[in-house]
């Protein structure tokens, strides 16, 4: 498995568009979803939060539709709290 692609627009890539290069469809169409971090920050004793249900894990570029939050106090991600559908 590759090794998570961070985005300017903060989520970890999770799509790729035709030329097979990563993007971010959340953020799409913004320049930043297209734009890859040169150096992704150490998420050493940071925390996600799930968006919907408030499940807090430590943060990790393999959660679902992680977003690196520097400034808030956790970082987001989907838990699949509500199925996969």
């Amino acid at each position: 498995m590759n090794e998570p692609v961070l985005m300017k627009c903060g989520h970890t890539a999770n799509a790729e568009y035709d030329d097979g290069k990563p993007c971010c469809l959340i953020c799409s169409p913004k320049r930043e979803a297209y734009e890859v971090v040169d150096e992704k920050p150490n998420l050493t004793g940071r925390k996600a939060k799930c968006t919907d249900c408030g499940e807090i894990v430590d943060s990790n570029w393999n959660l679902p539709f992680f977003e690196y939050c520097p400034d808030k106090e956790y970082d987001r991600f989907y838990s699949g709290c509500w199925g996969w559908d």
